[in-house]
C-alpha cells in the first residue's frame, strides 16, 4: 500500500487555510488531475462527492467523502474508485509565521494485471500530484491573503 506525507507552511491564519482546504472547488483549482467535482450530500460534518479525475491518460470516475473530524485541526477524504481506493489526511497547525499542514495518503491499487502493472508509475504521479496540489493550495492562499492594514 503506498504512503506518503508532505508538509507546508501557509502564511496564514489557520481558519482561512482550513476553509480553503474543505472546498471542493479549491481542490479542482489545485489538482489538475481532478477534472470533475460534483457534491451529491451535505452531511452534519461533510460532503459526498462524484469526481473524476485522469491517472496517466486515463480516466477514473470515483466516489470521495470528506469528514471534518475536528473544525480547523483535522480532515479525512476517503475516495473508491474501480482502479484505487484510500484516504488523505489533513492535519493542521496553527504556527507562529501562519498554519503548518500535514498531508498523510494511504491508499491501493486494485488487482487487475493492469492496474499492478502500472502501479509503480502511478504512485510517482500520485506522490507528485498531491505534493503538488499542496503547493498550489499555499500559493493562492498567500496571494488571495486580504491585505491587513
Amino acid at each position: 500500500m503506498p504512503t506518503f506525507e508532505h508538509t507546508v507552511d501557509v502564511a496564514a491564519p489557520v481558519n482561512r487555510v482550513f476553509t480553503f482546504g474543505i472546498d471542493p472547488e479549491n481542490w479542482r483549482r489545485t489538482t489538475p488531475s481532478l477534472t470533475e467535482i460534483e457534491v451529491i450530500e451535505e452531511t452534519d460534518d461533510g460532503l459526498r462527492m462524484d469526481a473524476t479525475y485522469r491517472l496517466l491518460g486515463k480516466s477514473m470516475d470515483g466516489e470521495l467523502e470528506m469528514t471534518i473530524v475536528e473544525p480547523n485541526e483535522h480532515v479525512v477524504t476517503t475516495f473508491d474508485s474501480p482502479g484505487m481506493t484510500g484516504e488523505l489526511h489533513y492535519h493542521y497547525e496553527e504556527t507562529d509565521d501562519g498554519t503548518r499542514v500535514i498531508q498523510r495518503a494511504d491508499y491501493e491499487f486494485g488487482d487487475s494485471l493492469l492496474e499492478r502493472v502500472i502501479e509503480p508509475v502511478a504512485k510517482r504521479f500520485n506522490k507528485r500530484q498531491f505534493k503538488n496540489s499542496l503547493e498550489t493550495s499555499r500559493e493562492l492562499i498567500e496571494a488571495e491573503q486580504p491585505i491587513e492594514a
